[in-house]
């Protein structure tokens, strides 16, 4: 009620996405004219730093020098699809025995997605190492060969950004705020939903294909540098209030 009477009273509404913006519309039955959208950014400067340093031992406590790392980041909770991406491994390890998926995170389903991948026989190829931090998981976005966000529901997704930022394929969901973020075969994969094969086809195909992953990488970097750096951002915002600024000044009611 409180955030109704709040997109209601206000002379704008600011998010972060367009799929935010239509859920904003038509749960609050706010006017779509009323709402902007200014997404989230990130600083390239943190990855930049990092380029051409030798990760080869900490990439060794987390997999084998022959693996190949699928990385996933944030809330272990139903919402980010994690059981997905694990249900998926037999069908990538068929084709690609080398792969092992590393997740990062600490939540809910961290027990479920360890029983999940035993059940499935994938249980030596998934790592859950609970919380990290965000010096090592800045790290494993630079040695990770392909990160993976297989949400089912997701507003924004900062860490495909983070990705993209850190020059490191990025294969997500289409949902949400992930479809502002990657477009599909330019800057990234995208997959359908909650369902494991399109999951695996898109994880596959990253890791089969590195010079058509490395022309998206390229693609994704500029697109981090050019659209969401925080001074673009800045500017957008400064100038919707500036912009509210001069309609109140003329307006009578």
């Amino acid at each position: 009620h409180v955030e109704w009477w709040l997109t209601f009273e206000s002379w704008r509404v600011i998010t972060c996405s367009e799929y935010m913006r239509d859920e904003i519309a038509n749960y609050f039955e706010c006017p779509r004219d009323k709402i902007d959208v200014v997404p989230n950014g990130v600083e390239t400067s943190r990855f930049d730093k990092l380029a051409g340093q030798d990760f080869s031992h900490f990439r060794n406590m987390y997999a084998l020098p022959s693996e190949q790392i699928l990385f996933s980041v944030g809330r272990v909770v139903f919402e980010k699809g994690l059981h997905v991406l694990v249900g998926a491994m037999p069908l990538i390890l068929a084709q690609q025995p080398a792969a092992k998926v590393v997740i990062a995170g600490k939540g809910p389903e961290l027990d479920s997605l360890r029983s999940l991948a035993w059940s499935l026989g994938v249980g030596e190829k998934v790592l859950l190492t609970g919380f990290i931090s965000d010096e090592d998981r800045d790290k494993l976005f630079m040695i990770a060969d392909c990160a993976v966000f297989p949400s089912l529901y997701e507003p924004f997704g900062i860490v495909a950004l983070e990705a993209m930022a850190a020059r490191c394929p990025v294969v997500v969901s289409e949902v949400g705020g992930l479809q502002d973020v990657v477009q599909h075969a330019e800057t990234g994969i995208t997959v359908y939903s909650d369902e494991p094969d399109s999951l695996a086809w898109g994880i596959l195909h990253t890791l089969q294909h590195p010079m058509w992953a490395a022309r998206r990488v390229e693609n994704a970097y500029r697109v981090v540098r050019e659209e969401y750096n925080w001074e673009r951002i800045a500017q957008m915002t400064a100038g919707l209030y500036a912009r509210i600024i001069d309609e109140v000044a003329v307006t009578t009611w």
